[in-house]
């Protein structure tokens, strides 16, 4: 084996041992090889769940429009339903069902890459987390304050009782946090969606406040990009997502 001596100050002899480091510096290579593996294997399959979804959608002729009007987020009935008008009319659904494995990841850039690194980080590598999010009317980021932690999920969750904005961002012993909502489709919210989008949002909010009883002073604010970040979001596209930031009025500081 072979054996690198290096003498010190001191004049004493010490070892290192050259195989072990040349082995260490392998096995950290090999990680990082294992972990962009891994990062490409998730992104095919978001890639193939929404062409799955998508081209689903266009090969049955299914009409969603009505099954999914109550899955999107307005200030209105009437608000939601032209949003469901548009976003399952066959126009986008034809538009969404032809596009590219490449235009499909440029589509979902502005959720994708944050998704794959929570799926690898916290999701155990399941493939069920990646294959639901493009199939959803919306994608979710919440960065909470009390911890840092991003959550991310598809919106509205499937199957689950408790899971409304309430729930994600102020239950507990949160005091609120950063919610960002993506069209699953990663396209941008024109002014007006984006307007009702945020009318849901307080919508939802505050009926969750309600129905729990929750006695906080939270205070939610419907333009936080503008004086508020989330480290890894400094250079989104604000055209391609709606923040709203909810603050705990205690813990917010004086003017």
């Amino acid at each position: 084996m072979s054996r690198l001596v290096d003498f010190t100050e001191n004049g004493r002899i010490r070892g290192n041992d050259v195989d072990h480091g040349q082995t260490c510096l392998k096995k950290r290579k090999m990680a990082k090889l294992t972990e962009k593996a891994k990062l490409e294997s998730g992104r095919r399959h978001v890639v193939a769940a929404f062409a799955n979804h998508w081209r689903g959608i266009l090969r049955n002729d299914d009409d969603l429009t009505n099954e999914r009007v109550s899955c999107f987020l307005a200030g209105s009935d009437s608000a939601r339903q032209r949003l469901a008008d548009c976003f399952y009319g066959r126009k986008h659904v034809q538009q969404m069902a032809s596009l590219s494995s490449t235009e499909i990841c440029e589509t979902l850039s502005p959720w994708l890459e944050h998704a794959l690194r929570y799926w690898l980080d916290h999701c155990g590598g399941g493939d069920d987390f990646l294959e639901d999010l493009p199939t959803a009317e919306y994608v979710s980021i919440v960065c909470l304050h009390h911890s840092g932690h991003l959550m991310i999920d598809r919106y509205p969750g499937e199957g689950v009782l408790y899971d409304d904005l309430y729930e994600r961002m102020l239950s507990g012993v949160s005091s609120g946090g950063v919610l960002r909502i993506y069209k699953s489709t990663g396209e941008c919210f024109t002014p007006s969606e984006a307007r009702s989008v945020r009318a849901g949002i307080r919508r939802d909010l505050l009926s969750g406040i309600a129905e729990s009883l929750d006695t906080d002073p939270w205070v939610i604010s419907m333009e936080p990009e503008f004086g508020w970040g989330t480290r890894g979001f400094e250079d989104e596209d604000f055209e391609r997502v709606v923040i709203v930031e909810v603050n705990d009025f205690r813990e917010c500081p004086d003017e």
